[in-house]
């Protein structure tokens, strides 16, 4: 995955360079701002590969692949919102006290509001590279399994036939519902920063970095100092929870209709 993360990097400036005569921003490249600040194509697509790293208790890294799809709309050149649909998965290890490593496979929905820095304070029109901030809220879908790190044997996990789906919003409290759920379900809070640059008029390319606040200590098949199970019915403990990261590049799409003759 690395690697191919690498490729599309290359791959990626090389056609930017290749392409870069043929992007004008509407009043020219750092010409003076123009007043209207509707999008020409206001609905967008957007998919991409990254690599995850993980912070919580296993966090010596081993880094795992994610891939993402995600639509979206801009209300105007400087916000728009995006859902996302990510599968991937997470990893690492720590041989002090614990001796483990883990795998988390994962899925999540995220809702997430991007601000165009570059276009927000910029007193001229920029030009086709963009600064981005966004942030939002999701849900994840995961099981995790820890291992020994000399035999492979498994040692702890998230889900089993007797796990049960844990309230959303409250920290403690037995798990209700059926038993035998798949994936444990959590809330989290995703934000990031991106830069964009404009490979044709409707053709953007980014490179992201995206850090995932989630709601549980157990990413990592592990809560707290201790070696006991974290299944649903002891998800928490007293130490910080969980929370990953990706790095990735994205291509986007825009689409839809003009918003008049010469809008820009």
């Amino acid at each position: 995955m690395r690697y191919i993360l690498l490729f599309v990097l290359c791959a990626a400036t090389s056609a930017a360079a290749a392409q870069t005569t043929r992007y004008r921003s509407n009043n020219g490249i750092s010409e003076r701002k123009n007043h209207n600040r509707r999008m020409e194509s206001p609905w967008f697509t957007t998919s991409g590969c990254g690599l995850t790293q993980f912070y919580g208790e296993l966090n010596s890294q081993a880094m795992h692949g994610t891939l993402g799809l995600g639509a979206g709309r801009a209300f105007n050149k400087q916000l728009a919102v995006e859902v996302d649909y990510q599968a991937g998965s997470i990893g690492g290890e720590k041989r002090p006290f614990f001796n483990s490593y883990f795998v988390n496979e994962y899925n999540a929905v995220e809702c997430i509001v991007r601000w165009d820095l570059s276009e927000q304070f910029g007193s001229r029109e920029p030009g086709p590279a963009h600064m981005v901030v966004y942030g939002g809220f999701g849900q994840i879908w995961f099981s995790a399994h820890a291992f020994d790190l000399n035999t492979n044997a498994l040692q702890r996990f998230t889900n089993s036939s007797q796990s049960a789906r844990n309230p959303l919003f409250l920290r403690w409290g037995p798990p209700k519902g059926p038993r035998g759920i798949k994936k444990t379900r959590e809330g989290m809070l995703p934000l990031g920063t991106s830069v964009q640059y404009a490979l044709l008029e409707k053709w953007k390319i980014a490179l992201d970095y995206r850090i995932h606040f989630v709601r549980t200590d157990k990413l990592d098949a592990t809560s707290g100092r201790r070696l006991i199970n974290p299944e649903e019915s002891d998800s928490y403990s007293d130490t910080p929870n969980d929370a990953f990261s990706f790095i990735s590049v994205s291509l986007q799409y825009h689409f839809g209709q003009k918003h008049g003759k010469n809008a820009r």
